[in-house]
């Protein structure tokens, strides 16, 4: 045997004897969009045992507290089949969302990860989202417009600044569907700031808070 191929013998034979995962995924990722309004939204990984031993699941993370997950069951005999459940908990997000699961087993060195992409639709427009006054610069009134997402209906009755050093009024343009909040702050002599919320509800009853934020600096 030449002396190259006896130099290689040893890798080849480590490289043929590692052996491969045995838990087939039948996809890691999962993309969603969910509903105005939903509180949560669940996604269900599905996996198989293709190997010829048990296979027990020894760890399951996710990268974000919004994002729950777990196995149906933490042995997997050779052909049988699983599931790992995610629970993603909506709150007061609006946009796209993409979470990882990290699953550890005992049958691959590395772990598994599982990709959540989740499309959550804004439910109204807000803008300017921000607004600022300079130190010692008149205290005149500055706007923010607020309009429902198409489709919906949204009657916001109520804007409150949470600095008194703020006033915020709320005056409907149409009725359920777009809105202006006149906010002006009382001394601009010094850094203040405050967030503006702007409170309403859906056809269905859904409470809605809309956030604006003012600052003088």
């Amino acid at each position: 045997m030449p002396a190259t191929t006896r130099m290689l013998w040893p890798l080849l034979l480590a490289v043929a004897v590692v052996p491969a995962a045995a838990l087939d995924w039948e996809a890691d990722t999962v993309r969603v969009t969910i509903a105005p309004f939903q509180a949560t939204q669940d996604v269900v990984f599905h996996f198989r045992n293709r190997g010829r031993a048990a296979v027990a699941l020894t760890d399951i993370q996710t990268n974000c507290d919004c994002l729950s997950a777990a196995a149906d069951r933490t042995s997997v005999a050779p052909g049988e089949s699983g599931e790992i459940k995610a629970t993603f908990t909506v709150g007061d997000r609006a946009g796209l969302y993409e979470r990882v699961i990290t699953v550890r087993s005992d049958d691959a060195k590395e772990p598994t990860r599982l990709h959540v992409e989740i499309e959550v639709p804004e439910t109204y427009a807000i803008a300017p989202r921000s607004l600022q006054w300079k130190l010692n610069a008149a205290t005149t009134t500055q706007t923010v417009t607020l309009t429902a997402a198409a489709g919906l209906s949204i009657d916001f009755s109520e804007a409150v600044a949470t600095n008194a050093a703020f006033s915020a009024r709320l005056e409907t343009v149409a009725a359920g569907r777009s809105y202006l909040v006149h906010v002006q702050p009382t001394d601009t002599s010094q850094p203040i700031s405050a967030a503006i919320r702007i409170f309403g509800r859906d056809k269905s009853g859904h409470a809605i808070v809309a956030s604006a934020y003012a600052t003088v600096e």
